[in-house]
Order: C-alpha cells, then structure tokens, then sequence
C-alpha cells in the first residue's frame, strides 16, 4: 500500500512553467547529438575504449559541446521543476541545488576545451575534467536522494524503483569508471553512466508532466 500525505503537508500548487517540457526537448537534443556522433565518428573514435569527450575535438566537435550545454540546462530545468513537485524532508531537500549544480557543471564542461591528443594538459582541459567529474558526482546524488524522497509522495510511489534501478546503476558505473582506467572499458563504462543518467533525465521529466501533476 502506497504512503499517504497529509494535507498540510503537501506543496503548495505551482503552475506549470513548462521547465519539465524543456527538460525533454533537450534530453532528446543530446541524446540526437550523441547518437549521431557515433555514427559519423564510428571510425576514429572507439565507443569501448574512448570518453565521449573526445567527440569534442575535430570537425563535429559543436555537436559534443552542445550535448553538454543541452544536458545542463535540461538538469537546470529539472532541479527547477522539482523543487515543488515531490514532498521533501531532511536531506532530500538538498537533491534540487545538486541537480543545479550539476547543470552548471555540465554547461562549464561545454565551455572548457578538451585534451588533445599529444598536447600537454590546459587549464581549460583541467577545468572540463573537475567540471565534468563533479557535474556527474552531484548528478548521481541527486539521483539516490530523489529516489529516497519518492517513498513519501503517493504521485512518485509508482516510479520509486525506476528511479531507485537507474540510480543505482548510475551509482555502480561512477564507482567502476576511475579504476576502468586503461582496461579497455573506459569508453564503455563511461557511456553507461551517460546513459542512465540522460534516461533518468528523461523519464522524470515526463513523469512530472503526467496526470498525477495536472493541476500543478
């Protein structure tokens, strides 16, 4: 049986502002970006053993950058949208302001170049990497605490172990991408993350706009 909320405590009704529509145009933005990245890159680039940063380097490289400007701002919107969309307590309060930071670090991510091959680290490189490592630390912690905040909100309780599986998973390739370091993975590990995070994105971002938020 699914948990009850008292009346008092519910949120406040929030009209919608369309952030959770932006939400998914731009999850589908980078997912588009991506998947046409590893179509015409298929022979330089080795999705197995090669980051997805390194897209950003050569001729496609706009459409890297714009994959991290649209997953930034599309974690932005939701951390937005959420704020008054699930009941929060104790440390799940904080799940909006880590997606937000996550947002801002992907963007930073976009703006900073990437490591060349055979040139020595910039500061910019080094930025992009803090950035980007950060960006996903913040974002899979969003995740777990949001997930957490599902079990006291009947309009999440469906999604609870949706959210809970993809966060998990995004949880266990975080944890394996430091030591997949030169094993032959990296690329493959890297882009598990990617894309439970981006699918994570997207489905809360629909689930927030279903029936149960109607009025909201």
């Amino acid at each position: 049986m699914s948990p009850r909320i008292p009346e008092a405590a519910g949120p406040s009704v929030h009209r919608a502002t369309g952030a959770s529509l932006v939400a998914v145009a731009l999850v589908l933005v980078a997912f588009g970006a991506v998947l046409l990245l590893h179509v015409v890159r298929g022979g330089d680039v080795d999705p197995l053993r090669q980051v997805m940063s390194e897209y950003a380097n050569g001729s496609h490289g706009p459409a890297m950058t714009l994959t991290f400007y649209a997953l930034g701002v599309s974690a932005l919107a939701l951390g937005l949208r959420l704020r008054g969309a699930i009941i929060r307590t104790g440390v799940t309060r904080l799940f909006p302001w880590l997606l937000a930071l996550a947002g801002v670090c992907l963007i930073a991510s976009g703006v900073f170049e990437v490591e060349r091959a055979l040139v020595p680290d910039t500061l910019e490189e080094v930025i992009h990497s803090d950035a980007s490592i950060a960006a996903f630390v913040l974002m899979v912690t969003a995740m777990l605490l949001f997930s957490l905040a599902c079990r006291g909100d009947d309009r999440w309780w469906n999604y609870r172990w949706i959210s809970l599986a993809l966060a998990v998973a995004a949880t266990a390739a975080a944890a394996a991408t430091p030591l997949s370091g030169g094993t032959g993975w990296s690329g493959a590990v890297q882009r598990l993350l990617g894309g439970t995070v981006l699918v994570w994105l997207l489905f809360t971002a629909l689930h927030v706009r279903g029936k149960a938020f109607a009025a909201a």
